[in-house]
């Protein structure tokens, strides 16, 4: 009797016993899930948070007014007037002070943030200057510029301000023109190597001119020539050692009438074939017809240097 009595007590505490240790296990189960799953939230957390940070900074940064940008990085640049709006999208009266005549005009751009991927500021434009009407893409990096798409029409006023011709009374049509130039900066000019490797890298688009009649300076003289309806392919090439902008000038029919090379320090060298020059009344000269009969090397934007 007394030894039953000692195996149902014993069988009582081995049910204790094993029902505190499962209830001691579901506690700790119970207790731990929670825990892993707080920790496993958190870090998602201050991820969002760091994102919404960085947005709302860059957005900040962006609706900063671009006239006291202005005053506090370029207080003396002699080519802004007046500037409206901010880094987003806003407006500029500008002007290139030429020798002559300054050349102003507005343009508005509209800021391309996904550009910053590659390094580069870049905005949609829209440049204005008399009759000039210029739409495209500028971007700008660190020792560069770059005009992608440019397209509308150059007036002869504002031509009349860059190149000391005389010249008719009708637009170039821009088309599809895009530029990329490296400047290099003032400290590394000194180099040879990194000098000469500024200018145009590339080139590419197409401008088209119904003609008309044109007097350009030689020897003292001003000449004339009735100038026939052309298209000039813009490419970039290197000469000399140096990356210049080639504007290869053809008729309707693809024949050459001249050349234009643009090289860093903005100087215009122009060369006008036999072709061209036979269409001038008091021309003369007897050559082959794609054979250069008259050079002239100017600065193209007297006032600016190499800026």
């Amino acid at each position: 009797m007394l030894v039953k009595r000692y195996w149902l007590f014993f069988c009582h505490l081995y049910a204790i016993v094993c029902y505190d240790n499962d209830v001691f296990v579901l506690y700790k189960s119970y207790a731990t899930v929670p825990q892993v799953s707080a920790s496993s939230h958190k870090r998602p957390r201050k991820l969002w948070w760091l994102v919404g940070f960085v947005l709302f900074a860059l957005f900040a940064v962006l609706q900063m007014p671009a006239a006291w940008l202005l005053e506090k990085y370029a207080p003396e640049t002699p080519y802004v007037q007046h500037v409206s709006g901010n880094l987003w999208q806003g407006s500029v009266i500008w002007q290139m002070p030429l020798a002559a005549t300054p050349l102003t005009g507005t343009a508005e751009w509209s800021w391309q943030p996904w550009h910053l991927l590659l390094g580069k500021i870049s905005a949609e434009v829209d440049i204005n200057s008399a009759q000039t009407r210029l739409n495209g893409q500028v971007k700008i990096g660190s020792n560069s510029w770059q005009v992608d798409n440019m397209s509308g029409k150059v007036a002869p006023e504002t031509l009349a301000s860059l190149v000391d011709w005389q010249l008719p009374n009708t637009p170039i049509q821009v088309n599809n023109v895009s530029l990329s130039r490296q400047t290099g900066s003032s400290a590394a000019a000194e180099n040879a190597s990194t000098k000469n490797s500024s200018g145009f890298s590339q080139a590419d688009g197409q401008l088209t001119w119904v003609g008309g009649e044109i007097g350009y300076p030689s020897g003292g003289k001003v000449f004339y020539l009735t100038m026939p309806a052309m298209r000039a392919e813009l490419s970039a090439e290197q000469k000399n050692n140096k990356n210049l902008l080639h504007i290869n000038l053809l008729n309707n029919q693809d024949k050459r009438l001249g050349d234009l090379y643009i090289d860093g320090d903005n100087m215009l060298d122009v060369s006008l074939t036999q072709r061209l020059l036979e269409s001038m009344p008091e021309y003369k000269g007897q050559a082959p017809q794609d054979t250069p009969v008259v050079s002239v090397r100017q600065p193209l934007l007297n006032g600016l240097g190499t800026r």
